[in-house]
Formats: structure tokens, sequence, C-alpha cells
């Protein structure tokens, strides 16, 4: 089933949308997230994609009670990432009620603990891949690895994901819209790809959905929604179809 991700991001406490991951160029676009998500539930999201940016780039789960009021209010499966960078911070995330806890830098830069996690939590954890021009980025897009795509991949099905969440940095945030040439290392891999980054109309994400028979799961909308460049009622009746 293909499925659509509304996005809240997390900053200060307030809910953010980011220029191609930098930290410095936020647009605010409500001071209270959960009532972002609130928004995008009633509006008919099946499912939520939250980012703790802080966490991402500083301390882990630094915006934890805005994380908590989210999944205190909405009835929809949300998966929640930025910062986690332990067992414990999985489990605690799944306490509270997150249905995927997204994993980042040390999921791709310490195998023992990717396996660890795959093997502990199964499909409770995704990862979460994010390129700048086809090599790896971490530490919240602050820091390249010098690694492609192509070999992350492959060391995620060798570990046992189920699946996978791909960001093309250089789109997030600018409505560029999304370049379809990025997903080619993935598709027909056999691990399920959430796509991310620059989508900013309803053809990006036709042309995603087509994809579903090579492996493409679902696509995570941020500012394009927020904008309104994409009314989430329009994009809904993709999922449906």
């Amino acid at each position: 089933m293909f499925r659509i991700y509304p996005a809240v991001d997390i900053k200060g406490g307030k809910c953010v949308r980011l220029y191609q991951g930098e930290m410095r160029r936020e647009t605010v676009f409500s001071s209270c997230p959960w009532e972002m998500a609130l928004l995008w539930e009633s509006q008919g999201a099946s499912y939520l994609h939250v980012v703790d940016l802080d966490g991402a780039v500083g301390e882990s789960l630094a915006n934890l009670d805005s994380v908590k009021e989210i999944l205190d209010r909405v009835h929809i499966p949300v998966q929640v990432g930025g910062g986690v960078r332990s067992e414990g911070d999985i489990r605690k995330l799944l306490s509270l009620g997150a249905q995927r806890v997204v994993l980042g830098t040390r999921a791709l830069t310490e195998s023992a603990f990717l396996k660890e996690a795959i093997d502990k939590f199964g499909s409770q954890v995704i990862v979460s891949v994010d390129t700048r021009n086809g090599e790896i980025a971490v530490r919240g897009w602050t820091k390249k690895t010098g690694r492609s795509l192509k070999e992350v991949v492959e060391h995620l099905i060798s570990s046992g994901a189920a699946r996978m969440i791909h960001t093309d940095i250089t789109r997030d945030g600018t409505l560029r819209g999304y370049d379809q040439s990025v997903l080619e290392p993935l598709l027909d891999k056999g691990i399920g790809i959430i796509a991310a980054g620059g989508i900013s109309a309803i053809e990006d994400v036709a042309k995603l959905k087509a994809l579903t028979p090579r492996g493409l799961e679902g696509a995570i909308i941020g500012r394009a929604l927020y904008s309104g460049d994409i009314t989430l009622s329009e994009v809904l009746k993709l999922e449906e179809e």
C-alpha cells in the first residue's frame, strides 16, 4: 500500500520547515506542533512523520515533551525520529506510543547498533538515509560520510531492514520538485522505500506511486502541505486509488 506521511518537524518546541536541512534557515508554521498533527489527522492522514530537529544535531530526544504531546493526542500511527542514539531512546519512544522509531546517524555509522536494533525491534524501527548529491550525510545532515547510497542500502538489507526512508537533502524544503532519479539505486532491492525531499506538486506524488511495484511504499510531504501547494485531501486520493 502506498501511504502519505505529513511531516511535523520540531525545533525549539515549534513546528518548522527547514531549507535544505539548514538549521538557520527555518520557517515557523506553528508554535504548537500537536495542533498541526491534529490538523493533518482531521484532514484524513493515516500516518504522521515527526522529527525532533534539535535532537538530530544535539541532545537526544531534545523535544520529547512536544513529541509526547503529539503521541498523547492523535489516534493514528506516528513514526518519530531525530537524535535516537540508544536502545533506551527507542524503548522510550515506543513506550510513549510511537508506532515506529526512525534511526539515523548511529545506525549508519555503527553496524552493531543497527543489527541489534533490527534484531530486537524488527519493523518497529526504520532507518533514515539522507543524501546530498548522492553522498550519505549524517548528524542532522551536517557531516558527509563518503559512503554511497548503493553501499548503505546493501548493508541495510543484509542487516535485515524491512524498509527505509530516503531524503534528498538538496531538494528538501525547496519546493523544486522531486528528483526521481535518486531512487534508482534503491528500487527493486526487496526493501520498502519511503521517499522525501522537494515534493511540490500532486504530479510528484503520482510519479512516486507509479513506483510501488518496484518497492516504493510512501512519500513524506512537508513544506508543500504547509504552503498550500498541495492539499492533503487531493493527495490522499492517490493513497486510496
